[in-house]
């Protein structure tokens, strides 16, 4: 594809900017006065290597336009800075852009294809797209290349493998998330045991390991690793998400409704609950967090009074002699479209 007209696809995604190619516009209809984020941009990075730098600085700090803006202007500064598409690819990947997200991956890749970085955020990209197969294609190519830069080598993986504190962490953590899928829970625990060493108080690892254990049946050692992880960080979303999958799971619903809350409000929390409940069959329960979610919430909670009618329908099926397991009643619930996974 043409880096230009990438490039226009992804501004215009950010801004609705009108521009023609790479070059960030001074459109007053857009952008006006010294304050605009593009103009600060413009002034400021005089160089490629100080673009990147104050892209990194905003991505650290939650400023993903202004960090965006910036690795456009290191592109701009430098065509070939790969690097810095990579990293536009990231941040749309991280804000759910996939397909321009796999726009940027594809371009550093046509021109770099043993581009570690691109290879690993492309594997991370398919396995959120779930895309399994291409997902295990690309990780496999970044863990190539990591232990090729070590000295070592994967044939054998993941039995051998080294790995220090310049190794990408999310592609060991993504090979334990895809050996989980395939239910191979002993090589997903190596993977995990490698990205441990990789960066020991990772919140993201902690996670993945403990979902693991939830998907092996080992809900004990879930519940260690899940409180573990909130110990590293407790601003990490996921984890509060699956402990609180967890405890539900386990009929603790007063428990599993307060770590829910942790992240989102208490009608949303209700409804969770009462999703998982709902789920596993039980239905009177399930009603009685969907009738909480909606005192909560009367006028807003749309999803709430949406599972309430599924738990309305479950029971005349059951009346009727159909739907019994509690499993068969899954494609019924209504939760958010983020809930409740391990992240890659």
């Amino acid at each position: 594809m043409n880096r230009n007209i990438l490039l226009l696809a992804i501004m215009a995604a950010l801004t609705g900017c009108q521009s023609t190619g790479p070059i960030l516009s001074n459109d007053n209809s857009i952008y006006s006065g010294r304050n605009s984020v593009l103009y600060q941009v413009q002034e400021q990075a005089s160089s490629p290597e100080q673009a990147m730098q104050m892209g990194a600085m905003a991505y650290r700090a939650g400023a993903f336009d202004q960090a965006l803006y910036q690795y456009l202007r290191a592109i701009e500064l430098d065509p070939n800075s790969y690097d810095a598409l990579v990293w536009v690819g990231r941040i749309h990947r991280e804000r759910g852009n996939e397909h321009l997200a796999e726009l940027a991956f594809s371009d550093v890749l046509r021109s770099d294809p043993d581009n570690a970085m691109a290879l690993a955020e492309m594997g991370l990209l398919q396995l959120a797209m779930r895309r399994p197969g291409d997902a295990r294609e690309m990780l496999d190519k970044a863990l190539a290349a990591d232990q090729k830069r070590l000295g070592g080598s994967a044939a054998q993986a993941p039995n051998g493998l080294k790995v220090d504190a310049s190794s990408p962490l999310r592609v060991y953590n993504g090979l334990g998330v895809l050996a989980d899928l395939d239910n191979d829970f002993a090589r997903a625990a190596q993977y995990y045991g490698l990205a441990r060493q990789i960066e020991p108080r990772s919140p993201l690892v902690a996670n993945s390991q403990a979902y693991s254990a939830y998907l092996a049946g080992n809900w004990a050692e879930a519940e260690t690793l899940y409180r573990q992880g909130i110990s590293f960080d407790g601003r990490y979303e996921p984890l509060w998400r699956n402990y609180g999958l967890l405890l539900a799971r386990m009929g603790r619903y007063e428990q599993a409704l307060s770590t829910f809350e942790q992240v989102e409000g208490r009608a949303e929390a209700s409804n969770d609950v009462g999703y998982i409940c709902l789920i596993e069959g039980k239905l009177d329960v399930a009603e009685q967090f969907f009738r909480s979610a909606i005192d909560q919430s009367p006028a807003h909670f749309e999803m709430a009074w949406e599972n309430l009618r599924r738990v309305e329908q479950i029971r005349r099926l059951r009346q009727d002699g159909l739907g019994q397991e509690g499993a068969a009643v899954e494609t019924f619930a209504v939760v958010p479209r983020e809930k409740l996974q391990a992240t890659p």
